[in-house]
C-alpha cells in the first residue's frame, strides 16, 4: 500500500470494499480494527469471522503437468513495436515438448526433431518465410523485410503453422505485430521482449535509430515537483542528481485528479529540454475513458515522453479486473508507440487479469519498518488471510524485493503465450509514515536497489521524490546512474543473468552474473546487518581471466579461475565487478 495523504487515503479506503459484501479489503484481505477483534473469532461462524480466515480469491493457478507431451508452438515479435525505418522486423519462434502448455500429440506420434514452419500474414494473403527449426531450441530469431508489411497504426496477426515431418498434424499459434510509420516528432519507446530493455527514437537522437536507456526514475510529489507558480528549480536539481525518468503523481483528494494542461505544459517543454522521460501518470482517470482520450491525445507527441502508468494498485483496491485491459486497448489505439506500465501492490492477487493491462510491470513491496505480523496503522494481526500491514504478505526483510520480483516472474512464465514482461521495484525512501516505522537507511535502499537488478529488473523507480536534499535519495541517484551507462547496459539489455550464485561463507549474500561475448558483470549484495571477517568465495558460472574494473563497491576481491575470493565483508556492502574472460 502506498503511503498516502491521510484525506486522500480515507477517501480510497472508503472505495475499496469486498465485491461479496461491505467488509473494507487490501489484496482481498478484510483489515479494520473495528470490525472486529480476530481474537473472538475462534469457534465463531459468523459471515466476517468466516471470511476473515478464508484465504483471498484471486490466487494463481500454476500449469499442471499433464501425463503425455505436446508440441508447444509459440511466436512473439522481438520488439513491442517496429517502425518503417526499421531495416528489419525480427520474430522469436520457439518450439519445445512441454508437459505443460501446447497441443497433445498424436496417440501414433513418431519422435521428432524438426518442424517446418510457414510464418503468414493471413490479411495480406502472403507467406512472409517457410523455414526448419529444430525442436527444443530455446530461441529461434527469423528476420524479415519490414517492406513485407504497410506501416500503419494498427497492428498485424502473424500466424505460425508448424508441419512435423511424417504426420499430417498441424500446429499453429499467432501474434500481433506492430510496424508504425516513422516520427519526427513525439518519441517512440520499444521493449525488448526477449531480455526486457527500453529503447528510445526522438528529437535527442533526430530520430535516427534506435537508443536504450536504463528507466532510473521516481514517483515525484506534484506539487513539489511542479508547482502552479511555475518554478523549475526541483526539476533541474532532479536531473542533475542523474535520474532519466520521472513519474509525476498529479496532486488533490479527488479520484479524478489530474493536472492543470497550461501549466504541465510549461513543464514537460523543460522535460523535453532535459530529455527528461516522463512516465505519464493515468491512475486517477484509467476508469473513465473519456478522460483517456482527452489525456492521451493532448500528449502523445511529447518528445520525453516515456510509457503511460495506467493504474497504481489496482489490485490492493480490486479495482474490476477488466479495466486495466480495456483502458489499455482503449490506450494502444490512441497511441502505439508508447508502452503501458501498471503497480501491482499484492503478492498473489488476480495477477494474470490485472496485468493484461500493462507491457510492463512493477512491484511496490516496501518491507523496512513494518511489523510483518501486526498492522501498526489497524492494530490488528497479520497474515496470510487477514491484515494489512503495508507490505502484503511480507518477512519485513531486504529480500521482500528480490523474493517480489522473483514470484511475479515466476506468474509470468507461467501463463501459456503471455511472453516475458520487463519487472520494476519501487524502492522504498520515503521517511516514517502509516505502517512504516523508520525510513531506510542509505545502505539498506542501496542494498534493495541492487537486489532489483541482481533479479532481473529492467528499471528502477523510487516512492517518492519531494526533498532533493535527502541523502538517501541522492546515494539512490548515484548508483542507479551506475546502470543508464553503456558499460552496464550491454550486459542488462544483452543476455539473460545467471542468478544465485554458490556463495560460501557468508550466510545472506547475493550474486548474479551476466556473460556477453568475452566479458562477465558480476553483482554482489550483503543483506546481512553485521559486518564479517570470514573468507567469501563466489562460484562463477566460467572461469574468468582478470578483473577488468570495479564498477562500484570496495575492493578487495581476488579472482581465481571460476571464483571469487574476498576476506571480510561491511554490512549491506555492495561491489559491481566487470571480468575479462580471455
Amino acid at each position: 500500500m502506498r503511503p498516502l495523504k491521510h484525506f486522500y487515503l480515507f477517501f480510497l479506503l472508503k472505495t475499496a470494499q469486498d465485491v461479496q459484501g461491505e467488509t473494507s479489503t487490501w489484496c482481498g484481505k478484510a483489515y479494520q480494527n473495528e470490525y472486529v477483534k480476530i481474537s473472538t473469532c475462534q469457534n465463531i461462524t459468523n459471515d466476517f469471522c468466516r471470511n476473515a480466515a478464508i484465504p483471498p480469491s484471486g490466487q494463481f493457478k500454476f500449469p499442471e503437468a499433464k501425463p503425455t507431451k505436446s508440441l508447444y508452438l509459440d511466436v512473439k515479435p522481438r520488439y513491442t513495436i517496429f517502425l518503417d525505418s526499421d531495416p528489419t522486423i525480427e520474430l522469436l519462434v520457439d518450439a519445445s515438448f512441454s508437459n505443460l502448455f501446447g497441443t497433445p500429440l498424436p496417440d501414433n506420434a513418431t519422435s521428432f526433431e524438426t518442424l517446418s514452419i510457414d510464418l503468414q500474414c493471413p490479411e495480406m494473403n502472403m507467406t512472409l518465410s517457410q523455414i526448419m527449426l529444430t525442436v527444443g531450441k530455446a530461441i529461434n530469431k527469423i528476420s524479415l523485410s519490414t517492406g513485407f508489411l504497410p506501416a500503419r497504426l494498427q497492428p498485424y496477426l502473424i500466424t505460425v503453422i508448424g508441419y512435423p515431418p511424417n504426420s499430417e498434424q498441424l500446429y499453429n499459434t499467432s501474434t500481433a505485430v506492430y510496424v508504425l510509420p516513422s516520427r519526427k516528432t513525439g518519441s517512440a519507446v520499444k521493449i525488448d521482449n526477449l531480455y526486457g530493455g527500453s529503447y528510445v527514437q526522438n528529437s535527442a537522437n533526430n530520430y535516427t535509430g534506435w537508443y536504450p536507456i536504463y528507466p532510473n526514475g521516481m514517483f515525484a510529489d506534484g506539487s513539489v515537483t511542479i508547482p502552479s507558480s511555475v518554478d523549475y528549480s526541483y526539476l533541474e536539481t532532479y536531473a542533475k542528481l542523474g535520474f532519466n525518468t520521472i513519474n509525476i503523481v498529479p496532486d488533490g483528494a479527488t479520484p479524478e485528479q489530474t493536472y492543470d494542461p497550461v501549466v504541465l505544459t510549461k513543464y514537460w517543454d523543460k522535460l523535453d529540454q532535459l530529455n527528461m522521460f516522463n512516465i505519464y501518470n493515468l491512475q486517477f482517470a484509467y476508469q473513465n475513458s473519456s478522460r483517456i482520450d482527452a489525456q492521451v491525445n493532448m500528449w502523445k507527441d511529447r518528445s520525453s515522453l516515456y510509457s503511460y502508468h495506467l493504474a497504481d494498485e489496482p489490485d490492493g483496491w480490486h479495482h474490476p479486473t477488466e479495466n486495466a485491459q480495456k483502458s489499455y486497448e482503449q490506450i494502444k489505439k490512441l497511441d502505439p508507440y508508447h508502452p503501458i506500465q501498471m503497480v501491482i501492490n499484492c503478492q498473489n492477487f488476480y495477477y494474470s487479469e490485472y496485468t493484461r493491462g500493462a507491457d510492463i510491470v512493477i512491484e511496490d513491496a516496501y518491507p523496512i519498518g513494518i511489523d510483518p505480523t501486526h498492522s501498526i496503522k489497524w492494530n490488528t494481526p497479520c497474515n496470510s488471510t487477514y491484515g494489512d500491514c503495508g507490505c502484503d504478505n511480507c518477512f519485513g526483510s531486504l529480500s521482500d524485493v528480490s523474493d517480489r520480483l522473483d514470484i511475479l516472474q515466476s506468474y509470468q512464465s507461467n501463463l501459456e503465450h503471455a511472453g516475458n514482461k520487463p519487472m520494476w521495484p519501487t524502492i522504498q525512501l520515503f521517511e516514517k509514515q502509516d505502517y512504516w516505522s523508520r525510513q531506510p537507511s542509505i545502505g539498506e535502499a542501496l542494498s534493495m536497489m541492487m537486489l532489483a537488478i541482481n533479479h532481473n529488473a529492467k528499471g528502477l523507480t523510487y516512492w517518492l521524490y519531494t526533498n532533493p536534499n535527502d541523502p538517501v535519495t541522492v546515494e539512490a541517484a548515484t548508483l542507479g546512474t551506475l546502470f543508464q551507462k553503456p558499460s552496464m547496459l550491454k550486459f542488462l539489455f544483452q543476455t539473460t543473468p545467471v542468478q544465485k550464485l554458490s556463495v560460501t561463507g557468508h550466510q545472506a549474500l547475493d550474486s548474479t552474473a551476466w556473460i556477453v561475448e568475452s566479458q562477465m558483470l558480476v553483482g554482489i549484495v550483503s543483506t546481512s546487518y553485521h559486518d564479517t571477517d570470514d573468507t567469501v568465495t563466489i562460484t562463477l558460472p566460467l572461469p574468468a581471466k582478470e578483473i577488468s574494473i570495479q564498477a562500484y563497491g570496495n575492493p578487495g576481491f581476488k579472482l581465481n579461475g571460476n571464483q571469487l575470493q574476498k576476506t571480510g565483508m561491511k554490512s549491506l556492502e555492495i561491489n559491481v565487478l566487470i571480468l575479462n574472460l580471455s
